[in-house]
């Protein structure tokens, strides 16, 4: 079974070194959000993506299943982003929102501590419409300065092989984590 990211470690999801290695400025430019996006971050966890996307598109809904990690975000968030992130308790398999929710998820070192990968893919394809577009960011499979196990990773083309219902739109690939930009068909 997969390791969960405890809440009690969550001064890690912001150290210099994951500011260094994965800065959340240049994911979201790779993601080319628009202004008038609607943007859903799945596994917020502290809101390393949500709060700086928050400058950048209409609304963020900020989801994480650790009432903790979205306390540290709230307390976090600038005025301006406290006024368009909106927190969310549920779980990443499990999402409250409706079909066609949102323009664009964001997945960002998540999918492999999920341990029912098929109802999560289900879930973000549900509530993402149709055109809209799909960020997930991962860990690359071999040792890296941070991160899980490696025997929990998985390659690119494993998540991938889990999307029936997107296209690959660009893959980035960096020493320690790739990035792949999907569109929802």
């Amino acid at each position: 079974m997969p390791h969960r990211f405890e809440a009690h470690n969550k001064e890690m999801l912001r150290d210099n070194r994951r500011m260094e290695v994965q800065p959340a400025g240049g994911i979201i430019a790779r993601a080319n959000v628009q202004r008038d996006e609607v943007c859903v971050d799945i596994g917020a966890g502290v809101g390393y993506i949500s709060a700086p996307l928050s400058f950048l598109c209409q609304a963020v809904v900020a989801v994480d299943s650790q009432l903790e990690m979205l306390q540290a975000l709230r307390s976090s968030l600038s005025e301006y982003s406290r006024s368009n992130v909106y927190p969310v308790l549920a779980s990443a398999d499990v999402l409250p929102f409706s079909a066609s929710s949102f323009d664009h998820a964001f997945v960002v070192n998540l999918f492999h501590e999920v341990s029912n990968k098929d109802r999560l893919v289900t879930e973000i394809e549900r509530v993402v419409r149709a055109g809209g577009k799909v960020t997930v960011v991962d860990f690359q499979k071999k040792p890296t300065s941070f991160g899980p196990p490696v025997e929990e990773r998985m390659t690119a083309e494993e998540i991938l092989a889990y999307f029936p219902s997107v296209s690959l739109e660009k893959e980035h690939s960096f020493d320690e984590f790739y990035q792949l930009e999907l569109i929802r068909l």
